[in-house]
């Protein structure tokens, strides 16, 4: 007790003791749980830092722009996917999940990876995800370790879902469910701001602290132990994510160099808001839509192209170094001023997983098409929202279909089983008429 009455009092917190010291049983337990769990040097840092930065994250005035080639197009692509293959057979990839979103903006209680986005077998996105590594694991002939980052908001949920669903088939012994840390909201004046009587207003660090995250739980630790050499990272709601793609991890391996690998795809035009990879100070990094200035936003390269183009689709590929050298490296905090707890203006640190890649150094880009990989589920409706990710799956199954010779429906969508092809592999007429109506559903286009 005396410990935190001397970091408060240095912090300059008194007016958070001096509630402290009101309260008595379960209740000032609780709250000195949340103090405990907080860095107050930190904090006060941070507030007088951003106060006196106005909030201002400023993009470098050296900005260039990153080259980058759609992987399937470069001649290497079989070799990048046969090693890729031969990693994941000898069990030396694992992939980790940062699902710690609920899935309020699409008017879904719960977490995201539950939510069904209306395929005709209603499978939730975790259940996607899980059947997707599944199959590799069994082409490759190795399980591939999970490991799932969640939030104190969502994590009992999530881990009661995998557990009323038999974790999908998969073995709970190669799954790793942990928590996304937390740091305190300020007031305006930087007091720690109040949930309730008995506990701080604690909201998630940001998905760049994820590295800690997964060292502070023990998860790096069990990678480890079982000779993981690299990492593949996604988030939860891009329903096409093609999971510990084999040739992704096959070109990062030949590679050499870089520590870090990221998926891109060209920009639909120049003002979709998807941050932009790019080089500043010459390190590689990744610039926010918003932060993007406009004149850098329209600029074309001769042939008509965007000159800063290559949109992050958030699927991103670490070898192991990085990621220890990450568990101790200091990421920037950037700013956000909420309403928190009916409070104004309200400072929220956070992280970004993209400032990582500077302190990596080199890094390498790999292109994607957007079609076949990327369809992210944010809204409720419009763009990026659960009808316009049904109908991109619906039109790439059918694609695959129609390379295998299928006779498909020409006012028809499809859905094929994760479980029955990865990525269009393994398709054929008599695979079609068997499967159809099981591991393959017809629907409509709405």
């Amino acid at each position: 007790m005396a410990d935190i009455i001397e970091v408060l009092k240095a912090a300059g917190q008194d007016d958070l003791l001096k509630h402290l010291e009101t309260l008595s049983g379960d209740a000032r337990k609780n709250l000195e749980r949340d103090i405990a769990s907080q860095d107050w040097n930190e904090l006060k840092a941070l507030h007088a830092e951003k106060s006196a930065a106005n909030l201002s994250d400023n993009v470098s005035a050296d900005l260039q722009p990153m080259p980058f080639k759609i992987a399937a197009d470069d001649l290497r692509y079989d070799f990048w996917k046969e090693t890729g293959e031969i990693l994941l057979g000898k069990g030396q990839v694992a992939a980790f999940l940062v699902a710690g979103g609920q899935g309020s903006r699409l008017g879904f209680e719960g977490p995201k990876g539950m939510f069904d986005i209306g395929i005709p077998s209603h499978k939730s996105l975790f259940q996607l995800q899980a059947e997707r590594l599944q199959n590799l694991a069994a082409q490759v002939g190795h399980p591939i370790p999970w490991c799932i980052m969640t939030s104190p908001l969502n994590h009992e949920a999530t881990v009661n879902f995998f557990t009323e669903n038999n974790f999908f088939g998969m073995d709970r012994q190669n799954i790793r469910f942990f928590e996304q840390g937390t740091i305190c909201a300020l007031t305006p004046d930087g007091k720690a701001v109040l949930d309730g009587e008995d506990h701080l207003a604690l909201v998630p660090d940001g998905n760049g602290g994820c590295f800690r995250a997964l060292a502070q739980s023990g998860s790096l630790a069990w990678l480890i132990e079982r000779g993981v050499r690299y990492v593949f990272l996604y988030s939860v709601d891009n329903a096409l994510c093609r999971i510990c793609d084999p040739a992704f991890i096959g070109a990062l391996a030949s590679e050499g160099r870089s520590m870090s690998a990221s998926k891109v795809v060209p920009k639909a035009g120049p003002n979709e808001k998807v941050g932009i990879f790019a080089f500043q100070n010459k390190k590689p990094g990744v610039v926010e839509y918003s932060d993007l200035p406009e004149e850098y936003r329209d600029m074309k390269n001769p042939d008509g192209s965007l000159t800063f183009d290559g949109g992050n689709i958030a699927v991103h590929l670490f070898k192991l170094e990085g990621l220890r050298k990450l568990q101790t490296s200091k990421l920037p905090w950037h700013t956000a001023r909420k309403t928190v707890c009916g409070i104004e203006q309200c400072w929220k640190f956070e992280q970004f997983l993209f400032d990582a890649f500077p302190q990596l150094g080199t890094m390498m880009p790999f292109g994607v098409i957007r079609e076949e990989e990327f369809s992210p589920v944010k809204n409720a409706e419009g763009n990026d929202s659960p009808k316009t990710a049904r109908i991109m799956i619906g039109k790439l199954h059918k694609e695959w279909l129609k390379k295998a010779h299928c006779e498909v429906k020409a006012d028809k969508l499809y859905e094929i089983s994760p479980a029955l092809s990865y990525a269009g592999e393994g398709l054929s007429r008599r695979v079609f008429e068997r499967e159809l109506g099981k591991s393959i559903l017809e629907f409509d286009e709405e």
